[in-house]
Order: structure tokens, then sequence, then C-alpha cells
């Protein structure tokens, strides 16, 4: 047999054998490494502090219910409970690198304020059943991890995301700014009340 033969002879049977020659070993080592780039990507993400503490947050705030019970506290409750979307926020965008994934996170917040915001409690009992932290880590985590549909998901509503943020957020504006004003003058009646009430005891015992 010529030494040409042989070399075909080699790659026929490498072929038949399954094992990459060429081409196809350079494709297939390109994809390990890209693999585990990415694998590296996932475990750094994972065992880093700010991963440590929104899978903290999650837990406290919405497995354990602090989320909920913040929500009955007026005004400082809110604040706090709004301030444990900030770390999600930027997980999203500084880690992860991702606009379309942050817009989806703030999205998930803002869901979330508008429904706490609620009157007469009925925000607050909301809160013990829309857990946005737990959706926002599940998100984070699906989306590094490459789900697909995740991802397609994520990036194809991006742009209606956006819009209904800025709807949500003038939405919420406005109901704020309806709840400050209806406190404010409830406020004022019940100090009109008492000094109506103190003014009328005082006269009737002099």
């Amino acid at each position: 047999m010529m030494k040409g033969d042989n070399y075909l002879g080699n790659i026929s049977s490498n072929e038949q054998s399954g094992v990459p020659t060429g081409k196809g070993q350079s494709l297939n080592s390109k994809e390990d490494a890209r693999r585990q780039r990415r694998e590296k990507r996932i475990r750094d993400l994972k065992e880093s502090r700010s991963f440590w503490l929104i899978s903290t947050i999650t837990k406290w705030a919405d497995k354990y219910f602090l989320d909920a019970f913040l929500g009955f506290v007026p005004s400082v409750g809110d604040l706090v409970s709004s301030a444990f979307g900030l770390p999600f926020i930027y997980v999203s965008l500084v880690k992860v690198k991702s606009i379309p994934l942050t817009l989806a996170i703030i999205y998930n917040y803002l869901v979330d304020i508008l429904l706490g915001s609620i009157p007469f409690f009925i925000g607050d009992v909301i809160d013990f059943f829309c857990k946005a932290h737990v959706k926002n880590l599940d998100l984070i985590t699906r989306y590094v991890e490459g789900d697909k549909k995740t991802i397609r998901q994520v990036r194809s509503k991006a742009l209606l995301t956006a819009i209904l943020i800025i709807l949500l957020s003038v939405i919420i504006y406005f109901v704020f700014s309806l709840l400050i004003g209806v406190t404010k003058w409830t406020w004022s009646l019940i100090v009109a009340m008492f000094n109506w009430l103190s003014a009328f005891l005082t006269s009737s015992y002099s």
C-alpha cells in the first residue's frame, strides 16, 4: 500500500471509530473551552458575596415573610422593603452585565411595589403571596445557567418591559401622591377632631 493510501486509511478508520480529526478536533476544543468558561462564570457568580447576599435576602424577606411583615410598618417598612431589591439589580447589571435581565428584575419589583401600595392592609396581605425576591433570584439563576427559554423571553420582551417600567413608575408616583394626600387629610381631620373634643370638654367643666 502506498503512503497516501495509508494516510487516507487512518482518516477513514478515525472517522468510523468516532475519533474527531482535524477541523472536528478544533471545533470540539473551542466548544469545550467555551463551556468551561461559562461554567467558571456560573461558579464564580454563585460563590460571590453579592450572590450570597441576594440568596440571604430571598430566604429572609420572602421565605420567612420578613418583607410582608415590614409592610405593616408605615413608611419605614416600605422603604426598607424596597431597598432589598437593590442588590438584585446590582448583580444583574454589574455581575451578569445584562440590561434586558435588569429591566425584567426592575419590572417585577415595580409590580410588587404597586400591589403593596393597595390600602387597608390589602397590599400587605398580597405581599405574603407575591414573592418578588424568589422570582428574581430564580430569574437570575436560570439566565446565568444558560436556560434558553428564559434568555429568549427576557431578551425578546426587553423593549416592552422598558415601556411597562415607565408606565408603572408614573402610576406608582400618582398612587403614592394620592396616598400621601389622603394620609395628610386624615391626620389633619384627626387633629381637628381632637382639638374640638378637647375644647368641648374644657368648656363643659369650666
